[in-house]
């Protein structure tokens, strides 16, 4: 019998004020800014999950009121790209984190999917293949109740993959994301409950300005690399740094404290 995969983006809508707001708080980037670069990465998270070997992309999004604008978002991916993927919508009910991620598990389940591996929406050069790693390891015959994890910056996790023998309310009832740092809990918790637990490669996800500064690092590499072991290029995240002209700044004789500085529309160095 065929597995039922889903990739399910667990997001904010972009809107001014409201999404990635460390990420204004910790740059020289107004609100509008940083808006800009979360819908671009949005973009380049959906088309990273088109590209995996999911059967269905599924959008966990909150607020309500909001649906609309996602809409209008996925809707111009799907006729750019020329997207065929069946995309669906799930409203984060709750008002905790661990409340809100154990909703839209939950209607993924409902939804008849086998596999879910959860993304945020803040790593916008992610290979595919490190989604289909998840639904490999997710699909052991021998142990259907498993748990794989992608480790992020400051015990984070970017990436999370569960079947459908999970029990969504064990994230409210255990704190996973809410009692401490979400990877050792999650850890311990899989421990407790004897449950598989796999780790994919860590990977920087975007929320302070140094994660910006390493993904505007990441980028030049990836413009001049040749063999960049499948990470996708993300052209509208490129795309949305380079019309706000941004750029490491560096400080002299310091090798490592370095900020994001951005050209004046009269700089010359902006072309």
């Amino acid at each position: 019998m065929m597995m039922k995969k889903s990739v399910l983006i667990f997001s904010k809508v972009p809107a001014i004020g409201f999404v990635k707001t460390r990420l204004s708080q910790t740059t020289i980037l107004s609100d509008s800014e940083v808006n800009l670069i979360a819908e671009a990465m949005l973009k380049d998270t959906i088309i990273i999950a088109s590209r995996s070997k999911a059967n269905i992309i599924e959008i966990g999004y909150y607020p309500e009121h909001s649906f609309n604008k996602l809409e209008k978002i996925v809707d111009s991916i799907q006729k750019t790209h020329d997207l065929t993927i069946p995309i669906s919508y799930h409203l984060q009910q709750g008002s905790s984190f661990d409340e809100r991620f154990e909703s839209v598990v939950q209607a993924s389940i409902d939804n008849g999917n086998d596999f879910i591996v959860v993304l945020g929406a803040d790593l916008p050069y992610m290979p595919s293949s490190l989604i289909n790693s998840a639904f490999t390891h997710l699909n052991l015959k021998e142990n259907l109740n498993n748990i794989v994890i992608g480790p992020a910056g400051e015990g984070g996790v970017y990436l999370v993959g569960l079947s459908r023998s999970f029990i969504p309310s064990w994230f409210r009832k255990f704190k996973l994301f809410t009692d401490g740092v979400e990877i050792i809990q999650i850890a311990k918790f899989c421990k407790l409950e004897e449950i598989e637990l796999y780790l994919l490669t860590p990977l920087v996800d975007i929320d302070i300005e140094e994660d910006l500064v390493s993904l505007l690092a990441f980028i030049e590499v990836l413009k001049i690399a040749e063999n960049n072991d499948n990470f996708h290029y993300p052209h509208y995240t490129i795309k949305a740094i380079e019309s706000l002209g941004l750029y490491i700044k560096e400080i002299k004789g310091k090798t490592r404290d370095r900020t994001i500085g951005k050209y004046k529309p009269s700089d010359s160095n902006a072309s």
